[in-house]
């Protein structure tokens, strides 16, 4: 079915664990696009019953077209070099994405479910992307620079793929997508980002570079100690890319990031869900991180407590963890936990 070109596509990757993250991520474009007309996409390899619901009641509720795309494992049957061995579902549904829309739309925009709109996307509408298959912005410094030495890349332009405007005719006509799979399946490189990595050596030379404030680059974990300052987000920024471990739906991320994401996620289908709290030693770590940088404490003792038990737990149950190497990383742990008391104490 063709739309006018008047009417943005936007399409989602995602698993269970970010079909909230799509869908606040599609709230707050709406929030902020009210002249745009918008269609939305979400590909994935399983949705649940419940997902789904939310998503069509919020399709209801905001007036806007919202549909679920489910993509079939079989599709990686007729690759010489089947990937699904070594990775995930999840990292092959933006890969996928041009294919299913062909005759859908002459383009879209494929977006992250961990970015957050702040700003107008109708100039997308009418960049001209002449021969390219794709635009995109380029991925911070100090990851670009080593992706481009380790995907053996001729230019200096290796983009993020968190978010990318793809024409649909010039991206299948050159075959990204089954080069990035055959690619990704063939053991040919070391691949960190396996599907950005990928798409950057497959399509290099033919991606249009877009200005860094369509995705503009946040690590929260960075951030973690410095949680009750202010984001420094430049006034042009239009999309806020969380990128990492940790979320904006995190409740131990910062401040700004949360306070945004739950903005938006009153105007979706997931209003009713409250923040994540920890499940991993890892989150555990970092909550207590965080509440130590907002100076609380106590609190942060109890969150760090349950990180070492938890951690404890997890390196006994590893059978083939050296007991030396347990005891070694449960002395770290306790002359890290000195420091905690210490700055509970005051002292």
């Amino acid at each position: 079915m063709n739309r006018e070109r008047s009417t943005l596509h936007v399409a989602f990757g995602v698993d269970e664990n970010f079909f909230r993250g799509a869908g606040v991520c599609i709230a707050s474009i709406l929030d902020h696009n009210p002249g745009v007309d918008f269609v939305f996409h979400v590909f994935t390899f399983g949705c649940s019953a419940d997902s789904r619901a939310r998503l069509d009641k919020m399709a209801r509720q905001r007036g806007v077209p919202m549909h679920v795309h489910l993509l079939d494992e079989a599709v990686f049957s007729r690759y010489r070099h089947n990937p699904r061995s070594n990775y995930s579902n999840a990292i092959f549904t933006r890969i996928l994405m041009p294919g299913v829309l062909a005759g859908v739309t002459e383009r879209f925009l494929y977006v992250d479910s961990d970015i957050l709109c702040r700003g107008d996307l109708a100039p997308l509408l009418d960049l001209e992307l002449g021969e390219h298959v794709a635009a995109a912005a380029a991925d911070v410094h100090t990851i670009a620079q080593r992706r481009l030495k380790a995907m053996a890349l001729k230019g200096d332009f290796y983009f993020n793929s968190g978010l990318l405007l793809i024409d649909v005719a010039n991206w299948n006509q050159a075959r990204i997508t089954e080069q990035a799979i055959e690619l990704i399946g063939s053991g040919s490189y070391s691949l960190d980002y396996p599907d950005q990595d990928a798409l950057n050596k497959v399509a290099e030379g033919r991606v249009l570079k877009l200005h860094p404030k369509w995705n503009v680059m946040f690590s929260l974990l960075g951030e973690l100690r410095f949680s009750h300052r202010k984001l420094a987000v430049s006034d042009d920024a239009v999309m806020l890319h969380f990128g990492g471990p940790l979320k904006p739906w995190h409740g131990w991320s910062h401040g700004c990031a949360q306070e945004m994401f739950q903005r938006h996620q009153r105007g979706s289908g997931w209003a009713d869900v409250p923040l994540d709290q920890p499940k991993t030693y890892k989150q555990m770590h970092q909550c207590a991180t965080y509440h130590r940088g907002h100076r609380k404490y106590l609190r942060s003792l109890m969150w760090y407590g349950a990180y070492l038990g938890k951690k404890t737990s997890v390196l006994l149950r590893g059978a083939r963890v050296p007991l030396l190497v347990v005891a070694l990383q449960l002395g770290a742990a306790v002359q890290e936990s000195a420091s905690w008391v210490y700055a509970a104490a005051g002292l």
